[in-house]
This record gives C-alpha cells, structure tokens and sequence, in this order.
C-alpha cells in the first residue's frame, strides 16, 4: 500500500487555535517505561467553542486524558489526540508512557550511554507527550523529575531548581522556568557526571552559576569548554549589550547526539565533540570549533529563546542571525580573516552546491515535506550571510540599532524573517524591501562585472549585470540587492581613491538592478578591481581578470579574501583549461603563474596560517561547482596533475621552509608543557602540516618512497599535540607510506578507549583517495569502536567517506553509490535523520554523466522500494528525480 506523504507549505500557516500557558510535567524514569504526567493550563484563542483541541503525538502510549480533573472522550491517532471540549480556559491532564531506551532516532527523550536526554527541535517534544507542538504556542514549565534514590545524581531541566527532595527511596527534583518557550526548547537530563563549575557577574551584579556535565572521569576535557561559556557571556553584553537572564545556566555533554549542540533555554545539550578537549587529544581546529559552538548556543538565549520562531519556515530567524552572531565573536577573539575565509569555504562549497541542486530553497523556504531537511547550510550560513549584508548597508551602530528594537519589541514572542527585516527599517529609517529578495528567492546570482576605461578622460566605467540562474520551482527571479565593496588599484599595487561625481564614493556600492553602471573619475591608469571584497554577498564573481591581474591583488590587495581570491582563480582557471585538454586527449598545461604565486607566498611575510590557508587546494567538491555540467574523471586527473605540478615546482621551497620548520618544532618540543593554542603556534602547526604533505609527495614522485615514510614517522613521533599527529597519520594513509601500519597501529593502541579521538582515525582512512579505501572502510564498521548507532561514527567513517572522498566515493564502477545505499536502507529503520544527511553527495545526479546518473537513479529506485522509508530520505530522492 502506497504511504501518502504530504509537503507543508509556508502560506498555509495559520495561528492555533489553543494556546498552552503553564505546563506542569512530572516524570518517572525508567529506561523502558517511563510515565510522564502533563498537567496544562489550556487557553481557546479562537470565539467558535465547537472547535475540538487537538493535540500532536508520536510513537506514544497513552495511559490517561482528564479535563478539569475529569476524564473525557477523545479520539487518538497514530500521531494526533482530539478532545472535543467547550470551556475558553481548563485544567488538561495527559499520562502517557514512553521506552527512551528503544528511541534510536534521538528525538525527544532517549538514552545516551545509560544516561536521559532530549532533542525536541524541531518536532520531538510530540514523541514525549501529547501538546500543541508548534513554535509559537509558549508556554511557562515547571518540571518534576523522580527516579530512585542515587540512580541519577543529576536530574536537571530548564530554568532554575527549586526543590529536592527524597521520600520513600525516590528522589524528586524540581526545575522552574519562568520565562515562556515553545516545547521544543524543553530539555531534561539525567545521569551520573562530573561537574565544573564557575561563576559569571553580569554587568548588572547579578551572580550566574555556570555547570559543566560531561562523563565520569572526563573533567580535565571540560575546561575549555566551560571557559568558553564565560567568554561568550562577556562578549554579548560588550557588543550587543545583551545580558544572561537567570541565576543558572547548565551545558551537558552527550556522545550521542543527531547535532552539533541545541539551545534549550539555560540547558543547552551539546554533542561532546564540541565540549571534550584538551592538547593531547584535540586539534587545533577541535579548540576553535568548541568556542564557536559554545558561543552559538550560548547566543540563542537572546536570538531564539527569548525572540523565537512563529513557524518552522522562520528558522533562519534565529540560526542564520546566531550564525552572524558566532562568526562576529569567533572573529572578535581570534583571527577575522581566518574566520571569514572559512565561513566563505562553506558558502562556496556546501551552500553552492545547495542552490544549485534539486534541494535549492530560499533562505525562508516555502515548502517543505520533512522539517528536519530545513536543518541546511542555505538556512544557517547563507542566512548569516544575509545578516552580514544587512550589517554592510546598515554599518555597526545602525545594526545594533536595530538589534536593539527587535528585541525589546519582540521579546517574549514567536516571530517571522519579515519582523526582523521590519526592525532593521525601523529603526535606521532604510528602505528594506527588495532586500527582502534574499529570504524569498533561491539560488546564487551570478555577477558578472566588465571594465570600460577612457585614457584621455581618466575615467572608468564598471558595468555590473546579475542573473540567478532558474531554481526549482523559481524559474524567474528579481534582482536581488548586493553590496558589492571594492578597490582600484594601479600596476604597481597603489591603490587608488574611489572618486564619483567629484566626491569620495564609498567603499561599498550597491547593485541593484539587471544591469547597472558606477563611474568612477581620476583614475590615472587602467585600474585591477578588487571587487566583492570580503566576499561581502553570496554571488559567484565573473570578471576577465589576467593572471598579471591576479598576480597584483595577490601581492597588494589590503583586503585578505581578495588576496585569497587572487590564488582560488588561478587554480578554478587551470581546471576551466585543462578539463577542456582532458575531453580533447590533449596534454595539461603547467601551472606556472600558480608555481610562481605559491614560491612568492612561501617566501613572503604572511602570517603563516593565512598562508597555508591560501596554498590549500579547494576541495574537489569545491571545484566542482564551477561547472554547470561536470566531467567527474576530468577533474579528478587535472586535481592530482595540478597538485604534483606544485609540489615539483617548488621542490626546492618547501625542504628548505620544511627543514627550517621541524628545526623550530624540536626546539620547542624539548620543553614540556610548551605547547599552547596560540595564533602562532597554531599558524606553524597549520604551515608544517602543508609542507609536510608536499615535502612527502615530493620524496615519494623522486623515488625515495622510503625516505618519505621515515620523515611522515619522525613527524608522528614527535608530535606533543593532536594538530600534529593527524598531519603525520593522514599524509601517511593518503600516500599509503610504509609507515602507514606503525602510525595507525600506534594511535590506536593510544586512543581506541577514545570514540572521538578514534573518530580520526575513521576519517583519516575514508578520506583517503585510494583504489581499496571502500574495502577498509567496509572493515572498518566491523572495527570495536564504531557503531551504527551513534551519529558521531557515522558521520566520521560513512559521511567523511562520501563526502570527503569524491574520488573514491563517485568510482566508475558505482561501488560507492552501492555502499551508501546499503547503508542508507539499514540507518533508516533506526534514524531516518542521519541516513537523509548522509544521502547528500547522490543528491547532485543531474550534473554527473549519464552512467553515474543512471547508476544513482537505480540506487534511488532501490530505496523508494524500501518499506516504511522515512520522510526525510524520500524527500531528498523525490525533489532529485524530479529535477533531472
């Protein structure tokens, strides 16, 4: 029997008729029966009494309905309970039992490692009890959590404790929340942990406590992570003047998670990935991503708790602008153009290869089949771009004038993309509405910029035209509004003053329109552009740029991302030529305006992980999106050509800059304790680990294969820190060194008691772009410390497989599409979630050649054959045939 799958739409959103405003939950724990009593205050919002309230519910068994105290008739379905009732205001009371332990999908309450958690965005509080499980129903909690005496030294929830009491050998702790919030900020767990603790003094003198809970034994892996808390809370009271609200504020960490963290009003839950590190077993990168993380869900309690959703096509309301809001404090407290150039990285690799496949949707979508496939790099990082541009035209203090009225106006309430666009407006006195663009329509605009400059006049004429290219469902769009920045520069690397109409311009100037021009006067000389400076909108850039051009911005541009952009050209254009060369069975060409930028890098006084930055090759899935149709084997073999081209090149650079390098890393390592997540030790960490890599490949081309696998081994060895370790064991395995098995056999031996440190060892070989990865990868799931069960291990062997491994993952011989799909049929009788996340590198079918697209689309077909195959995966497979 056919399953009959319904989309939701954004327009036929319509407010509830009920609301909830105080909800009484008490819970018994039992890892397969636990009761949960709901008592709530129910109030109709709506005159018509003859409508019934109906309540959502999923997987649930229902004990017990009373209104008033009175039970009642009702009408209870597979995923609803419909209580005909006439009163404007009553009393309902809701019994019902639930397993956590048998909850494999991990929303609502499970068990993670014996131990009670919750993750109820965005509809997993239906799976605990029946409610009105919306986001813009609000509701005050008040929770009571029983268990037996010493089972679970910590129960917690949301707000502030009030009680804790024992009585006849059960134990019952109270938690109060006094602010309202929709359910599926409701969060509860249990267990046995070890504490941190700190205090924060807000601006006002308020005293918060701040409490860390990670596992037993994992206490010196917290510090940083509790640290980061208070630096988050310092942070938003300095630059949005926002203060935390209540007297606690809890973070748990989990191993088994779907996420990376949730926001739960004062309990935020985190994937313990984001919380356990310290120099031993973390990268440098693992430190980064802790802070940001931290900093995000910490940033929710203002944008997104206190201000939060009307509906679930909002979402970006709250992730794209706490995105913003994490990027601005990653960046205030560490390295701007580090953080920009990896927020850049996900735009133009994830987010881009989003738009222009089946799945592309506006910042708010429109329509949406499963909610959990909103959870997408359009929603959250390209809607902090979205913010970002607001930032641009509005400029700082115009933009915390409007963050200032958008919270005291709208704090308390559930809102939509349009009322903080409203308040923006409102209170800069701006013109926002073909800035509204951006939430409504998808895709990436395409801007094309062409130069016209008049040598007896001295003036230069830039035309600037846009076109998004058709999305599904949007065949036509409207201009958007994009803030372009840029400078001129001359021949010689001066920049130039930006001159309109006798008067200074600004730095920022706006397209608007299909086809635009900017004229600028005193330009002595045929100027180079640096244009979207910053990358200051999500566009792809055309301009006719010469490689003298580049190699000019490159050496003088003040702007980072363009001296970064000046060296990503370079690179897409060789790929544009030689995968022409490739279709034509004709030789590549070398590389030499690129050998020659890398040599002027390497000998420069560049910061050195800006450097490494620049020098890194963009991913192949990267290089990917530069091509409307692809040719997959063409890339693959300009990739490894280009890469080798390099490293002969500069043979003789990188063992000079490589020797000088370990010289300085022995020096240090001979005194303990001397590492330190600094901005320059993380900058030699992030250069060595380049030059290792060349420095082995070049041994390697040579014919000193053996003397590439000593210098990768001496590397391990040495290494006091995690950054270094994995340099050693990926450039192993990529080559596949004869130091290989001494480096994997070790770390495992070392970390295998570790399931997140061993997570390296699962991505380092998955990624590895060689004929028998799948084979080791297909062990590799056999090995103790992977489980299919756990998000984390999946994501790190199977996920890093199939989206890290292009080369491997899209063979010829569709090996790789049939392993995933094996694996997609068996994750989505257990978590329809991961196995829909997983599925994404297939999704792209339409711009592969037609026997890979007709390898994936038999795939497709063996899942749509599968019974009961979730609303997420058949999502995904559905939107992409259509889009073929």
């Amino acid at each position: 029997m056919a399953v009959s799958r319904q989309e939701k739409r954004r327009l036929d959103y319509k407010p509830p008729l009920f609301t909830i405003t105080d909800v009484d939950l008490s819970f018994s724990l039992d890892l397969t029966k636990t009761r949960v009593v709901q008592k709530s205050k129910v109030k109709r919002l709506t005159p018509d009494l003859s409508q019934p309230l109906v309540l959502d519910g999923d997987g649930l068994k229902l004990l017990g309905v009373r209104i008033n105290g009175q039970e009642c008739s009702f009408t209870e379905t597979a995923k609803s309970l419909t209580i005909p009732v006439s009163e404007k205001e009553f009393w309902l009371e809701v019994v019902t039992e639930i397993s956590p332990a048998d909850n494999t999908e991990l929303m609502g309450l499970y068990v993670s490692d014996g131990k009670f958690c919750t993750q109820n965005e965005p509809e997993g509080f239906r799976r605990i009890t029946y409610f009105l499980d919306r986001s813009d129903v609000l509701s005050r909690y008040t929770v009571h959590i029983s268990a037996p005496a010493g089972q679970y030294p910590f129960m917690l929830s949301n707000g502030n404790p009030v009680s804790d009491s024992t009585q006849d050998g059960v134990r019952t702790v109270t938690w109060k929340d006094p602010f309202p919030k929709p359910s599926y900020l409701f969060a509860l767990v249990a267990g046995d942990f070890d504490e941190l603790s700190r205090e924060f003094v807000t601006r006002s003198g308020k005293k918060v406590q701040v409490r860390l809970y990670v596992d037993r034994g994992m206490a010196a892996f917290g510090d940083a992570a509790i640290d980061s808390v208070l630096r988050a809370m310092k942070w938003d009271e300095d630059r949005f003047g926002l203060e935390y609200d209540l007297s606690r504020f809890n973070v748990v960490s989990v191993d088994f998670f779907n996420a990376g963290a949730m926001e739960n009003k004062s309990l935020n839950i985190f994937n313990s990935r984001y919380v356990l590190v310290d120099p031993a077993s973390a990268t440098d990168t693992d430190y980064e991503n802790v802070l940001s993380v931290i900093g995000h869900e910490y940033f929710h309690n203002w944008t997104g708790d206190r201000v939060t959703l009307r509906d679930w096509f909002q979402l970006s309301l709250k992730e794209g602008l706490t995105v913003f809001r994490d990027q601005e404090f990653s960046s205030d407290l560490g390295c701007r153009a580090i953080e920009r150039l990896k927020a850049i990285r996900v735009i133009r690799g994830p987010q881009f290869a989003e738009d222009s496949g089946p799945m592309a949707h506006p910042v708010r979508p429109d329509y949406v089949m499963e909610m959990n496939n909103f959870y997408s790099a359009t929603v959250y990082d390209k809607g902090a771009e979205v913010i970002r541009m607001i930032h641009t035209i509005l400029g700082e203090e115009g933009f915390q004038k409007g963050m200032r009225l958008y919270i005291s106006r709208y704090d308390g309430k559930a809102v939509t993309c349009e009322d903080f666009v409203s308040a923006m407006e409102d209170a800069t006195g701006t013109d926002l509405r073909q800035f509204r663009n951006w939430y409504s329509q998808s895709g990436t605009p395409v801007v094309t910029v062409s130069m016209n400059y008049d040598e007896r006049t001295r003036k230069c004429e830039l035309t600037v035209k846009q076109k998004t290219p058709p999305t599904p469902r949007q065949p036509e769009k409207k201009p958007f509004v994009i803030p372009i920045k840029m400078s001129l520069y001359d021949r010689q690397g001066n920049r130039i003053p930006l001159i309109k109409d006798g008067v200074p311009a600004a730095p920022v100037q706006i397209a608007d329109e299909e086809s635009q021009s900017w004229l600028f006067e005193n330009v002595p000389e045929r100027p180079v552009p640096a244009l979207l400076e910053g990358f200051s909108a999500p566009v792809k850039l055309e301009y006719p740029y010469t490689e003298e051009d580049l190699r000019i911005l490159l050496m003088h541009a003040e702007d980072p991302v363009s001296r970064y952009d000046a060296v990503q050209s370079l690179i897409i254009n060789y790929f544009y030529r030689n995968a022409e060369n490739f279709e034509r069975n004709l030789p590549f060409s070398e590389p030499k305006a690129l050998i020659e930028a890398y040599r002027y890098i390497l000998n420069s006084d560049m910061d050195r992980r800006f450097a490494a930055f620049v020098m890194t090759l963009p991913s192949i899935n990267s290089v990917i999106e530069n091509f409307r149709v692809v040719n997959l084997d063409a890339v693959f073999a300009v990739y490894r050509h280009l890469r080798d081209c390099l490293v002969i090149g500069l043979r003789d650079e990188i063992s000079r800059l490589y020797g000088r390098a370990l010289q300085v890393y022995e020096e240090r390592v001979r005194t303990p304790g001397s590492y330190a997540v600094t901005p320059e030790q993380m900058g030699e960490r992030a250069l060595a680990e380049f030059l290792l890599d060349f420095q082995a490949r070049s041994l390697t081309l040579s014919g000193d294969a053996a003397g590439a696998a000593a210098l990768v081994l001496h590397h391990y060895r040495i290494s006091d820190n995690m950054t270094d370790t994995l340099a050693a064991m990926k450039t192993a395995v990529r080559y596949g060194l004869s130091s290989e098995a001494e480096i994997l056999g070790d770390f495992e031996e070392k970390w295998s008691g570790n399931p997140l440190v061993f997570d390296n060892l699962f991505r380092a070989v998955a990624m590895a772009p060689r004929p028998d990865t799948l084979n080791r990868v297909r062990d590799l799931m056999r090995h103790k410390c992977f489980d299919i069960g756990n998000p984390n291990r999946v994501r790190a062997l199977i996920g890093a497989f199939a989206s890290g491994n292009p080369e491997c993952f899209h063979a010829i011989d569709g090996s790789g599409y049939e392993f995933l799909t094996e694996t997609v049929r068996q994750l989505n009788r257990t978590n329809g979630h991961v196995a829909a996340r997983i599925l994404t590198p297939m999704l792209a079918l339409r711009r592969f050649d037609r026997k890979r697209c007709d390898m994936i689309k038999g795939c497709f077909e063996k899942l749509l054959g599968e019974p009961d195959l979730s609303d997420a995966v058949y999502e995904l497979i559905d939107k992409s045939l259509r889009h073929l």
